[in-house]
């Protein structure tokens, strides 16, 4: 059972995540608003979010090396004060340069933050837990995506991108301060700065980085274009695509408790449902799905319940092979994240233009079913 003061500390950190995917996401969700507000073009304003990835992978280790003598709870704090600050100069921002200044801020924290999140939440829930501490924070993500970024849209159709994105940055700014008065001090576990060639090139940490490089490369080559997917096999547009998603985002959110709550005790089967799971429903909506719109629909709210508890399995395998290292060993995991984000949309994206978006749910089932081989076969996920 918990005692009060863990409680709350890790519902702070699970809000903290919140605002940082719905920060992150920001483009996504008033991508017209900010064309027009810059006078520039759609792709210009897609390059904030990819930008931003690319920023996240390049500057998360040496970022998370430099900071490893500094107390955790500092470190989060800091990281989560970055993103208000970028959302304050981005909703300042004259002019589509400045804009590019603060995505950099902001992807800066990002992928610091995201880097000892995790380890942060197990050190408070104890180590054997440390599945169940992932899950709890990372609850924050799925959050995101269920409401922060619906209702960041809506607020910015209704009272302006700019307001919406000040909105952002003080709900940032007061998850800094209430992570301040909740969390305890946590210093580093470790005095001396780290090796990062020795912390992340570590043998134990391959299976894991190359599982998350397929499978992540694998669900965003379709994920990222989920709206088409929609339109070409259930057949529904407009509202009802928003209903789907809404349910879709339900049922990412149920796997993640479901896996959350089973991943410390089952490591490596929780990890083939989520792969093997995800290309079996994949699978169904391109084949099966192509001839019932009922079937589609349903196989694409059932992709979301192995989806939701993506990187739970993955970040849970880091703190298990490495715990010694878990900061660094998670940076050097949210790097084989971004590139698989990048390089499932670039796919994707692909599949797109030249007419062949069936070849994206293959490649994103084949990506699931190589997975779960490097899992089975994997000390990193023992049975």
């Amino acid at each position: 059972m918990l005692d009060k003061r863990t409680a709350i500390a890790l519902g702070t950190l699970t809000a903290a995540c919140f605002v940082s995917v719905t920060s992150e996401n920001l483009p996504v969700a008033l991508l017209p608003q900010l064309a027009a507000g810059f006078g520039v073009s759609g792709p210009a304003v897609g390059l904030l979010s990819t930008g931003y990835a690319i920023v996240v992978a390049i500057s998360v280790v040496p970022l998370v090396a430099l900071t490893s003598r500094w107390d955790r709870r500092s470190t989060a704090l800091v990281t989560i004060a970055a993103v208000a600050v970028s959302n304050v100069l981005l909703a300042l921002a004259p002019g589509y340069g400045v804009a590019v200044l603060a995505r950099v801020v902001s992807a800066a924290g990002h992928g610091v933050f995201w880097s000892i999140v995790a380890p942060v939440a197990t050190r408070l829930l104890g180590p054997e837990r440390s599945g169940r501490a992932t899950a709890v924070v990372f609850a924050g993500n799925s959050l995101a995506f269920l409401l922060g970024l619906p209702l960041s849209s809506w607020l910015g159709a209704t009272i302006g991108w700019r307001p919406t994105v000040l909105a952002v940055a003080g709900a940032a700014a007061l998850s800094a301060v209430v992570i301040r008065a909740t969390v305890r001090p946590l210093p580093p576990e470790h005095s001396a700065r780290p090796v990062i060639r020795r912390a992340v090139t570590a043998r134990a940490l391959a299976p894991v980085n190359l599982v998350t490089l397929v499978v992540v490369l694998g669900h965003f080559a379709a994920y990222t274009y989920v709206t088409v997917i929609i339109a070409d096999y259930v057949h529904v547009t407009g509202s009802a695509t928003s209903g789907l998603l809404l349910g879709y985002g339900a049922a990412g959110l149920l796997g993640l408790v479901l896996i959350g709550r089973r991943v410390d005790h089952r490591p490596r089967a929780t990890a083939l449902f989520v792969t093997g799971g995800a290309a079996a429903c994949l699978l169904v909506l391109s084949t099966a799905g192509a001839l019932s719109t009922m079937v589609a629909g349903i196989a694409v709210v059932l992709w979301a319940v192995p989806a939701g508890g993506m990187a739970v399995i993955l970040q849970a395998a880091v703190l298990r092979v490495a715990p010694d290292r878990a900061d660094l060993a998670s940076a050097a995991y949210v790097v084989a994240f971004q590139i698989g984000i990048a390089a499932g949309a670039a796919i994707g994206g692909l599949c797109l233009d030249t007419g062949t978006l069936p070849a994206a749910l293959a490649i994103a089932a084949a990506c699931g079913l190589s997975a779960a081989l490097v899992i089975r076969r994997s000390a990193a996920f023992p049975a």
